[in-house]
């Protein structure tokens, strides 16, 4: 009976030896599988586009629009020769005063301006912001819109403009150049009602329409 068991069991043991091998390297083994599985990297792929939608390129910040004021002026010949009076030449011209001259002070300030600081005796208002066409206005057109003569439109004495520090009584004079008056007839007073006031001129209260 133990000899049959012992014969069983012999050809078990040589059964089991010939099919389970041996694992000589269990670390090669790990190492191995390691390798198979981490070591393929992705090839780098060129941008291509898409149905017709062209690759993304790096954006660049659009330039700021430079921004370019500009400035409202009147129409002028800046090379335009013209008289220059000052306060000594202005005074000694006014009404009264002899001999007398015939000379015609335009004062091209606003209404508001002249009820705020009066005028120059004798001046006429023709405000140049508001009424830029004055001196282009036949006589009819002038007296209908003012209420008297157009000045210096009978072509005698000096016609003087002024305004408060000078810069609008130089346009004034020169648009009533271009509007047909004569050149040598148009004068400008260039320190105007701020350099009158200073020297202590006379002053007339003005009593015009807004």
């Amino acid at each position: 009976m133990m000899a049959s068991i012992q014969s069983i069991r012999r050809p078990l043991t040589t059964l089991l030896s010939r099919t389970a091998k041996p694992i000589s390297n269990p670390a090669a083994i790990r190492t191995a599988e390691v390798s198979r599985t981490f070591t393929t990297t992705p090839s780098p792929c060129p941008a291509k586009s898409i149905r017709g939608i062209p690759p993304i390129r790096q954006l660049q910040p659009n330039p700021k629009p430079q921004l370019h004021r500009q400035s409202c002026r009147w129409k002028s010949d800046n090379s335009l020769p013209l008289k220059q009076w000052e306060f000594n030449d202005i005074n000694a011209a006014l009404p009264g005063t002899k001999p007398e001259r015939n000379l015609i002070l335009v004062d091209v300030r606003e209404p508001a301006e002249l009820k705020a600081t009066g005028i120059i005796p004798s001046a006429v208002s023709v405000p140049l912001a508001s009424q830029p066409d004055a001196f282009f206005l036949t006589a009819e057109e002038f007296e209908n819109r003012f209420g008297y003569p157009k000045p210096g439109a009978e072509g005698e004495g000096d016609v003087v403009f002024y305004c408060k520090a000078g810069v609008r009584a130089r346009a004034a004079a020169q648009l009533a150049v271009q509007a047909g008056y004569e050149a040598e007839r148009v004068g400008v007073y260039e320190g105007s009602w701020l350099d009158w006031v200073d020297r202590g001129g006379k002053v007339e209260s003005w009593e015009g329409e807004d």
